[in-house]
């Protein structure tokens, strides 16, 4: 236990400072809640795998093949991240091809893999 109210100031002050607000807090709350799910997880991972490609995007039919889910879990969960605004999604004909909306997520995701399989090693 603590004797004394505070031993570093200058460095609660700024980790203070750098503390997210309540309106950014809900937000990364929600944005984890989405890596949460497995077949979400995969599909941002598989999504984020073609980003960086001459071909950043995939097909329900590839997504659904690379992760294994049925159909209809792979476009419910495709429509929460659309919500979400982590993926965007086109039309060709009966198909739907989707895409990772920003490099932000790519770069948090190579992140989170990068330490978990660093961990893991």
């Amino acid at each position: 236990m603590c004797d004394v109210e505070v031993i570093h100031a200058e460095t609660v002050r700024v980790a203070r400072a750098a503390l997210p607000t309540a309106t950014e807090q809900s937000a990364l709350s929600r944005l984890f809640a989405l890596f949460s799910n497995p077949t979400r997880l995969n599909l941002l991972v598989a999504l984020r795998s073609a980003f960086g490609s001459g071909r950043p995007e995939l097909c329900v039919c590839d997504l659904e093949a690379i992760t294994g889910a049925s159909q209809s879990m792979v476009s419910h969960q495709l429509g929460a991240l659309r919500e979400a605004r982590l993926v965007t999604n086109r039309r060709a004909g009966r198909l739907v091809y989707y895409r990772l909306t920003e490099a932000a997520i790519a770069t948090l995701l190579d992140d989170a893999l990068h330490a978990v399989r660093k961990e893991a090693a």
